[in-house]
């Protein structure tokens, strides 16, 4: 007798170990199968999407470009300092003679009038004392700001790579739990199956029969969840390139 309970439970652990290496055997068949890495747009491609669409990007760029603007108009200041002058008049003036303007002794002292126009162009320049001292120092101010935008850019740009990076691994990690959890849902609605017939014929009791279904009502939450998860994860990438992701 105890012999051929040996022998029972020698078959049940083999008919399990079996069971289980099938289900293995079947998840790892279905992730390679079904492995999103390929038919997500390579990791190189979303990041320079990334790049092209990234609010933040365009916000250093423009402030780059606002700052070497800055040093071009900083460096010409000087000329607000310099005016021009313009006065335009007509009417009877009274004129010196040719002979008066070459200085001539014997020529007549006497004025002559005409009727004419006259137009005068002078140009003057007033700089403040500040401005002479500080010039050099606001160029060289607009110069690091200038810079400093360049360099905020650059890591604004590693960031984006690693942050792309991540999250397209994390899609790819989600999918994949994704798969293992819908695996064991059908494994468990074939064993919930088997329990009804079972139960039906008395095989096992209540007691076996409500765990079995408690077991695939918690796989169906799991996989609940792991679809969430998949969504989101899949959310967050296309947020973060700023296309719509097509699987």
């Amino acid at each position: 007798m105890g012999k051929r309970f040996g022998i029972l439970g020698a078959i049940l652990l083999v008919a399990n170990l079996s069971m289980g290496q099938s289900l293995n055997e079947y998840v790892e068949r279905g992730l390679e199968k079904n492995d999103i890495s390929r038919k997500l747009p390579s990791i190189d491609s979303l990041i320079q999407v990334a790049k092209e669409n990234s609010p933040r990007l365009k916000y250093f760029d423009a402030d780059a470009k606002y700052w070497e603007g800055r040093v071009s108009v900083t460096g010409r200041s000087w000329m607000n300092s310099i005016y021009l002058d313009a006065s335009y008049g007509y009417g009877i003036f009274d004129n010196l003679s040719n002979q008066q303007i070459a200085g001539d002794p014997q020529a007549s002292q006497a004025l002559f009038t005409t009727e004419q126009s006259r137009f005068n162009l002078g140009v003057s320049m007033k700089m403040p004392l500040h401005a002479i001292f500080n010039r050099k120092l606001e160029v060289k101010t607009a110069k690091a700001e200038a810079e400093r935008a360049k360099y905020e850019k650059e890591f604004a740009l590693r960031e984006l790579e690693m942050l792309v990076t991540q999250q397209f691994h994390e899609v790819v990690r989600a999918h994949r739990m994704l798969l293992v959890s819908s695996s064991i849902v059908e494994s468990y609605k074939l064993q919930a199956l088997n329990a009804d017939k079972n139960f039906t014929n008395g095989v096992i009791d209540i007691t076996e029969y409500t765990r079995l279904q408690q077991m695939l009502n918690q796989s169906l939450k799991t996989l609940e969840f792991q679809k969430s998860e998949y969504e989101m994860a899949l959310s967050a990438l296309e947020g973060i390139v700023g296309i719509k992701i097509e699987i």
